[in-house]
């Protein structure tokens, strides 16, 4: 590889005759590009004319089109009519988050304000990992073997937010567009903060004024005290009371205890089948949870599935 790359190096410039050809029948316009290698040049050391090299025919090279001139009329020989259903966007993995941070002014119509945000993007090159994490860690996200997969609670918090200023990334160019003529003498810095001042003070009233739906929660009394409503949240369940605290964390080997499971767990001391979890050697295995008489919880495997019962 080294002694190819050295030759290719050292070799004459590959030169290609490119064609871009437009058609238009009646009001619909169609493209086609195909290129002709004029001269291999370094292309000849490896054999390889294609942009692919994992390419299998090592002489393939881009379509190499009949000559057209301007004005050429051509007669439409065959139509047919496709019909077929778009895929939604790909999820994206950890890297392709941090893509779409960095380049997140690309979406930016103003081409002033898309240039401030390139060289930025949302977070800086230290924070962006961090950034995930928090989403991570507060459940609006959580990874699925290499994608990352919103939570019913994430994309609860998406719909809140996606119209309010707070998730806007075009005022973050602005600022920097603020900033960058503060620095040249073209604007007050004072304006600067009483702006900043009075956005923050938006953004609060607006989340302020949002109407969050509460989940569908049932009033289930602690099983130790008997006496209060138990506090159900995403991570945890407990009791209120400071002299009893009785917790139960809601997330078992990977899998969050639903509010049915809760429910069932809590009032006929077993949940339905759980599936799908996960022990700490990787392994995937289906259980009940109980809970025993000291109000600690405990798995309990079917009998006909793999013979174990505890």
């Amino acid at each position: 590889m080294i002694a190819y790359r050295l030759l290719e190096s050292l070799s004459h410039t590959c030169i290609k005759q490119v064609t871009q050809i437009q058609i238009k029948v009646h009001h619909y316009e169609f493209q086609i590009k195909g290129s002709k290698i004029l001269n291999q040049g370094w292309r000849a050391i490896k054999g390889i004319l294609s942009d692919n090299e994992n390419s299998n025919n090592k002489d393939e090279a881009l379509t190499e089109l009949p000559e057209f001139k301007t004005g050429d009329e051509l007669k439409i020989s065959k139509t047919e009519l496709l019909e077929k259903t778009t895929l939604p966007p790909k999820l994206y993995t950890e890297a392709d988050l941090l893509s779409a941070m960095e380049n997140a002014g690309r979406s930016i119509e103003n081409k002033e304000e898309q240039k401030a945000l390139s060289n930025i993007g949302i977070g800086t090159p230290a924070t962006r990992a961090s950034i995930i994490e928090t989403l991570l860690s507060r459940n609006y996200i959580t990874r699925k073997s290499k994608t990352l997969v919103p939570t019913d609670k994430g994309l609860q918090v998406y719909d809140l937010v996606k119209d309010k200023k707070i998730a806007n990334v075009q005022m973050t160019a602005e600022w920097e567009i603020a900033l960058d003529k503060i620095e040249k003498g073209e604007l007050n810095r004072t304006q600067f903060i009483n702006d900043i001042q009075h956005y923050t003070t938006e953004i609060t009233s607006e989340l302020l004024s949002l109407h969050i739906p509460q989940e569908n929660t049932p009033k289930l009394k602690c099983p130790k005290c008997h006496q209060h409503h138990l506090i159900i949240k995403d991570k945890i369940v407990k009791c209120p009371y400071g002299q009893c605290n009785w917790i139960l964390f809601r997330t078992i080997c990977g899998v969050q205890l639903s509010i049915q499971d809760l429910t069932l767990l809590l009032t006929q001391h077993k949940t339905s089948l759980i599936k799908n979890m996960k022990s700490k050697n990787g392994n995937k295995f289906d259980a009940f949870i109980v809970l025993k008489s000291d109000l600690n919880t405990a798995f309990e495997f079917r009998k006909d599935h793999s013979g174990l019962h505890s």
